[in-house]
């Protein structure tokens, strides 16, 4: 099957080339549907992700970049990763026997904003993450209990208001205060945040886009290092 954006051949089975298709065009009844199908032929989770789920995402993440399609296009191919992702969590809950770590992600207090950090939670499941949803408008007590019981890898921390913005300072400050910043790498990212920001309050990881965020969080799993030394 060609990758309908670079004309390269995608490391595929005839199988799941309605799968790849129903994500890149944004069918969520067909992505379920093929993925169940894929499901009762025998195919691993692993493979269904990584050669069907993922590489119309990073083609359509790209074409982003690229300014060739728009924010609603993307979301109507996260509805269908959903869709794909509805099908397949009984199967990587209990049959996915390699998973990269936890990531405790949320929306800061004050933020209602959900949309991007569903679309990155979503990703880092698709890529063998585990990851705890903390949802909006979550306070800095609660990302820091978060990490005392969840004891994760990757802290991702999301705004998308520039009065809200500052409330990622006060989470990192109090992760500081408890002892625990030695403990989590910390991500960052949302519409008004940038590196400069990120630079400034000492995060590790700004990530502009949810595809950076996921690229981000499985080479930070790989290499074992972080961003910026702090």
């Amino acid at each position: 099957m060609k990758d309908p954006l670079n004309n390269e051949t995608i490391e595929s089975h005839d199988e799941l080339a309605g799968l790849w298709g129903a994500i890149f065009h944004g069918d969520a009844q067909k992505a379920k549907e093929c993925t169940e199908y894929v499901l009762q032929q025998g195919y691993s989770t692993e493979v269904i992700v990584k050669n069907a789920l993922l590489p119309p995402m990073r083609a359509l993440g790209k074409q982003l970049r690229d300014g060739k399609i728009y924010i609603p296009d993307v979301l109507m191919s996260a509805r269908a990763m959903q869709g794909a992702m509805y099908a397949l969590k009984p199967f990587m809950t209990y049959g996915q026997s390699s998973v990269l770590g936890t990531v405790v992600i949320g929306t800061v207090a004050g933020d209602f904003h959900d949309i991007g950090k569903n679309l990155v939670a979503m990703i880092l499941q698709a890529k063998g993450f585990t990851v705890i949803d903390l949802g909006n408008d979550v306070t800095a007590e609660v990302f820091v209990d978060a990490i005392h019981r969840f004891n994760p890898e990757i802290l991702g921390i999301s705004a998308m208001l520039t009065t809200t913005m500052t409330e990622m300072r006060t989470i990192i400050e109090l992760i500081v205060k408890e002892g625990l910043r030695s403990q989590v790498t910390i991500m960052i990212g949302g519409a008004p945040v940038s590196e400069a920001f990120a630079r400034e309050i000492k995060a590790d990881i700004y990530a502009e886009t949810l595809f950076e965020a996921g690229e981000a969080a499985e080479e930070l799993i790989k290499h074992r290092i972080s961003q910026y030394a702090l």
